[in-house]
């Protein structure tokens, strides 16, 4: 009985925290693009896209709680992508972007929300409230799928009216405005696949680490039941 309390409240806890997570996602897009100066420049930022997607994950995550079906694998895939972008969101931003603009007003607020207090909500339900499975490598590339697309779609674009959404992806110009080539865009596309593959192994990584120490908990409490019935 008290196991089975204790695993209501925890639902209940995982409820409000998803909840949490797509409100705050959904107010904070819509607050940064409208007070945005441009707000169609705003909208092709992959914080935008990245942020939404997770507000929407988390949405249909909360409805799937209330309905008891929260076990969905295409919900599982979108929560594994949103801590791969949340995860490069943040350090993108920290280490990239940090230094190229200044904020006012809301935006000063939606900023710190979409790059760093979501990302840590989103590594904060993973750790606490999500059920860790064991994952093949292959499923990194499924998580890469949208970043890549993003790029060249991004790319593509550019040579059509020139606009491009981030200086790094931008073959015209030299640093801070562009990169200066094609080959420069290409190196740091690379490079960025090679972060997404690496934050995708170490996702996969640590489901692993902590599975296992999940099992061998399990393990040991139902030995300690068994001496315990048996002694009885």
């Amino acid at each position: 009985m008290a196991s089975m309390n204790g695993k209501k409240m925890r639902l209940k806890f995982k409820l409000a925290f998803h909840i949490l997570i797509a409100l705050i996602g959904f107010i904070s897009v819509i607050l940064h693009v409208v007070y945005s100066p441009d707000p169609l420049v705003s909208l092709t930022k992959f914080t935008i896209h990245s942020n939404l997607l997770v507000s929407i994950t988390f949405m249909f995550s909360s409805f799937a709680i209330l309905s008891r079906r929260d076990r969905n694998s295409i919900l599982k895939y979108f929560k594994n992508c949103s801590i791969i972008y949340m995860s490069i969101c943040i350090l993108t931003y920290h280490f990239l972007l940090s230094s190229g603009g200044e904020y006012t007003g809301t935006r000063i607020i939606t900023n710190f929300t979409l790059h760093y207090l979501i990302p840590i909500l989103v590594f904060i339900n993973w750790f606490v409230f999500e059920i860790k499975e064991k994952y093949s490598l292959k499923f990194i590339f499924y998580w890469m799928i949208y970043p890549f697309l993003y790029s060249v779609v991004s790319l593509l674009r550019g040579l059509i009216d020139g606009f491009y959404p981030y200086f790094f992806l931008n073959p015209n110009g030299e640093i801070p405005v562009g990169v200066g080539s094609y080959t420069n865009v290409a190196l740091f596309i690379i490079a960025y696949l090679c972060v997404y593959f690496i934050l995708g192994f170490l996702l996969i990584t640590l489901n692993g680490v902590f599975l296992k120490i999940k099992n061998n908990i399990d393990t040991t409490s139902k030995h300690v039941v068994e001496r315990a019935e048996v002694q009885n």
